[in-house]
């Protein structure tokens, strides 16, 4: 497909070139997948908000540079990767008692939780390249081929790295069901 066809290259371009229209258009085409993938990786509505804000910022600074507007998308989500990644930094950095007192403080009482939440709660166990490559694949429906390009790794990694997530949200399941037996 030749770029002039694309649309959302024509879209890139015309954000380019300053029309507000255009940005309107890709803030509504790309803020629920975003948001969506930052909520995955992050777990928490809150954080995800305030990380979305600060992807947007860095896409409308740095746009302009795209060389390639075809290769929009996984630019999109390299930029939202370096965001939930400086967030992730800065939690890990936070002292540990805070963060403990945090989730005390947030918590829903112990006949709330269900399924959703042992799968989420295994979902955040796993290390943030793996999670990543999970929340990308099954819950944004990307191909092996396009996780590989936002990833900037090869094919057979992310297989790896799939085998690897679902071997171990399976056993943190399991183990889990046995707590409660």
């Amino acid at each position: 497909m030749n770029e002039i066809d694309d649309p959302y290259a024509v879209l890139v371009v015309r954000c380019q070139l300053g029309d507000r229209a255009a940005w309107e258009e890709l803030v509504q085409r790309w803020h629920q997948p975003m948001w969506r993938f930052m909520f995955g990786m992050l777990g928490d509505r809150q954080v995800s908000e305030d990380v979305l804000q600060i992807f947007w910022l860095r896409v409308v600074q740095s746009l302009v540079r795209l060389r390639e507007p075809a290769r929009c998308e996984a630019w999109m989500y390299r930029v939202a990767r370096n965001v939930i990644a400086d967030r992730l930094r800065e939690q890990y950095r936070r002292p540990f008692e805070e963060a403990i007192g945090e989730a005390v403080s947030s918590g829903r009482p112990f006949e709330s939780i269900d399924i959703t939440d042992s799968l989420h709660n295994a979902l955040y166990k796993l290390h943030p390249i793996d999670r990543e490559t999970t929340v990308l694949y099954y819950f944004e429906e990307k191909t092996l081929d396009e996780v590989a390009t936002i990833c900037e790794v090869p094919p057979g990694t992310v297989k790896s790295r799939l085998h690897r997530a679902r071997r171990q949200l399976r056993e943190t399941l399991q183990n889990e069901e046995h707590c409660y037996e």
